[in-house]
């Protein structure tokens, strides 16, 4: 995505907390608001996406709808999991235990890497790779700004470490086994739902199907496994040679497993 950005604050609220540190990192211009709309903002500017920052953290609008950080389904998982209702995907099939250190190569908005920052809890490391340089940024600081009175949820969010890095690049600069897990979860090659197929995240996402040299690579650097996620009829895990592959017949989702030791 190469199309312009820039950075605004909301009409009612003047939070600038942190807002130099956004602008350094990102690069991107500051705007000031004034009493002007989006819409028109756009189009005085030319920028096709406007960050409104706030003390929430940063909200990415554009043509396609609006991009921020919000942990609504790893709240929901967490808080079942703590009320003893389900043991939760990353402990029963990705296989996170406490103190682990786990690497999520594809975070997106992060949800599964939240889980196991839970799961690993205060002496464990969960590392979160994004590509996308607009992705990371919106992540990384909407984590930084989230606030909730559920400190067990704040304290996961706060545990992930997010890099802005291509996730080949970044394995081949690890040392071998330097993690438990190396997991991934890339962009579905058909998404789950058809809803919004141009949603913003889709729009930033990185888009290209995993290849047998990633996997190699993970395979190094992991101690216990390589685990992907995909579609439960997703083509790619006989692709990638990956032949256990774990979920159920309701689930719409399903996880392929390498032990170390394994190859593709």
């Amino acid at each position: 995505m190469k199309e312009k950005i820039v950075v605004t604050l909301t009409q009612s609220e003047a939070f600038s907390e942190g807002l130099d540190e956004f602008l350094a990192a990102t690069g991107w211009e500051y705007i000031p608001r004034g009493r002007r709309g989006l819409d028109k903002l756009r189009k005085e500017t030319g920028a096709l996406w406007v960050v409104v920052w706030s003390s929430e953290g940063p909200v990415l609008y554009g043509p396609q709808g609006r991009l921020f950080f919000h942990p609504s389904m790893a709240k929901n998982r967490i808080s079942q999991h703590r009320k003893g209702l389900t043991v939760d995907v990353m402990e029963r099939v990705v296989g996170v235990r406490a103190n682990d250190k786990f690497l999520d190569c594809t975070l997106g908005l992060g949800a599964d890497a939240i889980v196991a920052s839970y799961i690993a809890g205060e002496q464990g490391q969960v590392v979160g790779l994004e590509s996308s340089r607009v992705l990371a940024f919106i992540v990384s600081f909407g984590m930084r700004y989230y606030r909730t009175d559920m400190v067990w949820l704040q304290n996961a969010i706060r545990r992930v470490r997010v890099i802005n890095a291509d996730h080949l690049e970044f394995l081949r600069r690890q040392p071998s086994q330097s993690y438990d897990i190396v997991y991934f979860d890339p962009m579905f090659r058909v998404p789950v739902s058809q809803s919004q197929p141009l949603s913003p995240l889709r729009l930033f996402a990185d888009h290209r199907p995993l290849s047998g040299e990633v996997l190699n690579e993970a395979l190094r650097v992991a101690r216990r496994r390589v685990v992907m996620k995909e579609r439960r009829d997703s083509a790619e895990f006989a692709r990638l040679g990956i032949e256990q592959v774990v979920g159920g017949e309701s689930s719409r989702v399903a996880y392929g497993i390498i032990e170390k030791g394994g190859k593709v």
